[in-house]
């Protein structure tokens, strides 16, 4: 009995023999820890590049607001980015009707993709370009206020103060129209004073496009508009340059008549080319939109069917290659474009092959 009690003794004693480093490897290995700072730091996940440049092609290619919010509803799950997030908003907003933009504010799809962004804006640090993208985005939607874009917005200043204002001049067009509306309270203030931001847009003038001028406008219009003499001046004479339209939705291009009426532009070397691509583009215009532009160019003292040059009238323009000079003409009867088969070139007829062991082959 003894023998048998002390062989039990020892098989209970065996797992004490363990060394004790073995068994701290040995619990380390089964239990890893992690420390929350450092999941803090890996942020949040980044979709791959092939498929981000896959999924910003595919929203920059659609052809509608319906195209964009189709292509939200198939990848806002399982591949959400903030870089293609925000660009898809904003192209929904970018290609609504006043109507239709409140139709797809209420859309489910939307809603969400909205959400998101909000939560993004809260921690994406150093993507200041990409918040205010997806702040304007939000603007246009209705569906954030000034108000609830404040503490954004001081971030963003700081942002880009701290990097010198060397942001691309869109984010500085776009920060001016976001932050006009709060520009005169305590914070705002100093930042929008005509030294700051205002100087800073002005000193860039020549990188400015049709969409950022649309939105320096839309920022003086109205009785809570940042009235900026010296920016709106860089304004007009930007409008009065070639192509300067590109990029502009046809209710920008309302929009801006109605800025540029009310801040009293008299410019027709400016308000002429916007009238005249507003009439290239008038069946993309709504009744209303339509109505609203007649009646803004006609506050300017210019009928809109009259910002054609006059029969006749010369210019003459400053190129690389010298002077040009151009002159306004009118279709004489019997000018004017034929309709019907003559619009095409005629196909030739079928040739007749003799060659008859050419034929088999």
């Amino acid at each position: 009995m003894l023998g048998y009690a002390g062989y039990d003794s020892e098989e209970e004693a065996a797992p004490d023999v363990e060394p004790p480093e073995k068994r701290a490897r040995v619990d380390a290995k089964a239990e890893p820890t992690v420390q929350p700072a450092q999941l803090h730091k890996e942020g949040p996940k980044r979709l791959h590049q092939q498929k981000l440049r896959d999924l910003k092609r595919e929203i920059g290619s659609a052809r509608s607001a319906t195209a964009v919010v189709q292509v939200v509803r198939q990848n806002l799950s399982s591949c959400w980015d903030l870089r293609w997030g925000a660009e898809a908003l904003y192209q929904v907003a970018k290609r609504s009707t006043a109507r239709t933009r409140q139709e797809w504010a209420e859309d489910k799809a939307v809603v969400k993709l909205a959400e998101k962004l909000k939560e993004e804006a809260v921690s994406a640090h150093g993507e200041t370009d990409l918040v205010l993208l997806a702040l304007e985005a939000l603007r246009r939607m209705a569906l954030q206020e000034p108000e609830d874009q404040k503490e954004y917005l001081e971030r963003g200043i700081m942002s880009i103060v701290a990097n010198k204002w060397r942001n691309p001049v869109k984010s500085l067009a776009r920060l001016f129209w976001l932050g006009a509306p709060l520009s005169k309270e305590g914070g705002f203030k100093e930042h929008f004073d005509s030294k700051n931001l205002p100087a800073q847009i002005r000193a860039r003038q020549n990188e400015l496009d049709g969409p950022d001028l649309a939105l320096l406008l839309a920022a003086m219009k109205g009785p809570k508009g940042l009235k900026e003499s010296a920016l709106q001046s860089k304004v007009v004479f930007r409008l009065k340059e070639k192509g300067i339209h590109r990029g502009l939705s046809a209710t920008d291009l309302v929009e801006m008549a109605e800025a540029l009426e009310e801040l009293g532009v008299a410019d027709e070397a400016a308000l002429r080319p916007l009238g005249q691509e507003a009439l290239r583009r008038r069946g993309e215009l709504t009744p209303d939109e339509s109505h609203r532009i007649h009646t803004a160019f006609q506050g300017m003292k210019l009928p809109l069917p009259q910002v054609w040059e006059t029969h006749g009238s010369t210019k003459t323009l400053q190129s690389s290659m010298g002077k040009v000079t151009t002159q306004a003409f009118a279709l004489q009867e019997g000018h004017e474009k034929k309709r019907g088969n003559n619009d095409i070139e005629r196909t030739s007829p079928p040739r007749v092959v003799r060659d008859y062991k050419m034929c088999s082959y």
